[in-house]
């Protein structure tokens, strides 16, 4: 008796060992540092020095954590307005030594109106991108196969600002696998009106960004993967993989054209032309 009693005593421990085990897995460590971050508005933990083994499918993984945590967790966001895609550009990706753009995901509560007031305090690591916002019609459950397919779901066109949040730890050690894994800086945009891809070209957006009257950017659509429609092919194509249904309503931001801009108190204005211009004032 006194046998079978320590036995089934060892056995319960290694239940509670392998629990325990399960549940301090590296990428949970990983979406549990990140999560915090955001909650407490800290600099993010680079994620690949919490787990070095991270590749980019799995910091993917990680994002789904992250996001899942923080639309149900303590940090009660609102649900997903849409997807953002990053590092569309030849330039973006050689500085964050990446091969590939990232995707992540856009919160309702971060939409902002035009003329918004934002404040850097927010999001320390503020920046800002003029992007096109392409808005989809009917939902998407599958992966597409061409850019056709594509547009048979979009039914808006529309100018974007983008202000994603960069704010980590050792910034300069930034890569690709660690924005992904906290869900590419996604913080705050504002997008204005949309048009009918019938009747607005997404690939003739040309924005400057004006910031106290000073020029800070000038960009054009094909900044984006050479194709704005590519982009939001990809960005698709991308989230449906990580088990992300596409909505109607929902946004698709297809990437920064021209530079991003770090966000500095001041009014500024992205022009674009004859599709006119979203304004917004930064504060400390």
């Amino acid at each position: 008796m006194r046998n079978s009693s320590l036995e089934c005593s060892i056995a319960m421990l290694a239940c509670v060992c392998m629990a325990l085990c399960a549940c301090t897995s590296p990428q949970q460590r990983v979406a549990a540092a990140v999560t915090q971050a955001h909650r407490l508005n800290d600099a993010v933990p680079l994620p690949h020095r919490i787990d070095e083994t991270l590749t980019i499918a799995s910091a993917y993984r990680v994002q789904t954590r992250v996001v899942n945590h923080e639309l149900t967790g303590e940090l009660n966001r609102a649900q997903p307005a849409g997807f953002k895609a990053g590092l569309t550009s030849a330039a973006a990706q050689a500085r964050f030594r990446a091969s590939q753009p990232v995707a992540g995901v856009l919160f309702s509560e971060g939409q902002r109106d035009p003329d918004a007031t934002i404040r850097v305090a927010d999001w320390p690591g503020l920046n800002i991108e003029t992007e096109v916002a392409l808005r989809v019609g009917t939902p998407i459950r599958q992966r597409l196969n061409d850019i056709a397919e594509l547009r048979s779901h979009i039914d808006g066109v529309a100018p974007a600002i983008e202000l994603p949040n960069l704010h980590y730890e050792s910034p300069a050690e930034l890569t690709a696998i660690d924005i992904i894994a906290s869900n590419v800086g996604s913080a705050t945009y504002i997008v204005g009106n949309f048009v009918s891809p019938d009747l607005r070209d997404p690939n003739e957006a040309s924005p400057r960004l004006i910031c106290d009257d000073k020029e800070l950017n000038r960009g054009q659509a094909r900044d984006a993967l050479g194709d704005q429609w590519q982009a939001a092919l990809w960005l698709v194509n991308t989230m449906i993989e990580q088990g992300w249904p596409i909505e109607s309503g929902q946004i698709l931001l297809t990437g920064a054209l021209g530079r991003m801009i770090p966000a500095t108190p001041g009014h500024c204005s992205a022009d674009y032309g004859t599709w006119g211009t979203i304004a917004l004032h930064i504060v400390p």
